[in-house]
């Protein structure tokens, strides 16, 4: 594997339990790659009120009280990386809620890859997806994001590349070269494709099929229709059945307005998946 800069981006030792384990599953897998945590600490936005030195006050307070939370955390999230293998740098980074997809991004730009932890339901999932589309939209890296509960074990070895022939789809393709290489299985999934100049081609997905071939990776295509389903859920249900390990798929190739109106497989994914995915803007 090519990479050599790992980057997991947490804020809960708990809940970021599945990051920590596939950037140390990443790291395992090459001999000599850097290996760092991104500790972020959100901080509240200034309260409102008419009189500043109560604004002042209050907001003292509330800053406070989010730095005693964050250092229990940073603590037990030091702790866990003291179990790692390979050694990991502990980096501490606070900005307003609002900004912290773009701090994250920052520390994103200087390594390969960000490996973060996919949202659920219930407090924060809106912070944490403004994270991951912080690092996908600005970092110019790709994001890979780890599933609540991941176990472990391998990573990129039945590799699923979800494919619609847009730009997004080739970036997330490129940027997944380093662990593609190493793959024993690649399967070119696209969703109700049909033939056409601009795009898939006559033959949907051979043409990229045909390409990851003349690099050496065996690969093979599904189309796959998608009976009514939506093509997120299309894409999860073939990953299962082939007993994947990893989904490589463009991040919103859509409007992020459009898919939080009208929804898109980029947002459904990032909250139902159950495979880790690598996405790249």
């Amino acid at each position: 594997m090519s990479w050599k800069d790992i980057l997991v981006i947490v804020s809960e030792a708990e809940a970021d339990e599945p990051a920590l384990k596939l950037a140390e599953a990443l790291a395992q897998q090459c001999s000599d790659c850097h290996l760092a945590a991104a500790f972020l600490t959100p901080l509240p936005d200034e309260p409102l009120a008419y009189e500043p030195t109560v604004v002042a006050g209050v907001w003292a307070e509330l800053l406070s009280r989010a730095r005693k939370e964050a250092d229990v955390e940073r603590k037990k999230v030091e702790a866990r990386l003291k179990q790692f293998e390979k050694a990991c740098e502990l980096r501490n980074a606070e900005a307003l809620s609002r900004d912290l997809g773009r701090v994250a991004a920052v520390h994103a730009r200087y390594a390969d890859v960000a490996v973060m932890t996919r949202p659920t339901e219930g407090t924060g999932v809106e912070l944490r997806e403004e994270i991951i589309e912080g690092v996908l939209f600005h970092s110019g890296r790709p994001a890979l994001i780890a599933p609540p509960n991941w176990k472990g074990g391998t990573i990129g070895k039945r590799v699923v590349v979800a494919w619609d022939a847009s730009r997004e789809a080739t970036r997330a393709l490129s940027e997944a070269q380093s662990i593609l290489d190493k793959a024993d299985k690649v399967t070119v999934i696209t969703v109700d494709a049909k033939p056409k100049m601009f795009g898939h081609g006559d033959q949907p997905g051979a043409n990229i099929a045909g390409h990851l071939s003349r690099r050496g990776l065996p690969a093979e295509v599904r189309n796959v229709d998608s009976m009514g389903r939506s093509a997120s859920l299309a894409i999860l249900e073939e990953a299962q059945a082939l007993d994947a390990d990893l989904v490589v798929m463009g991040g919103y190739a859509h409007s992020r307005l459009r898919e939080l109106v009208f929804g898109g497989a980029t947002r459904d994914l990032l909250r139902t998946a159950t495979i880790p995915l690598l996405m790249a803007h």
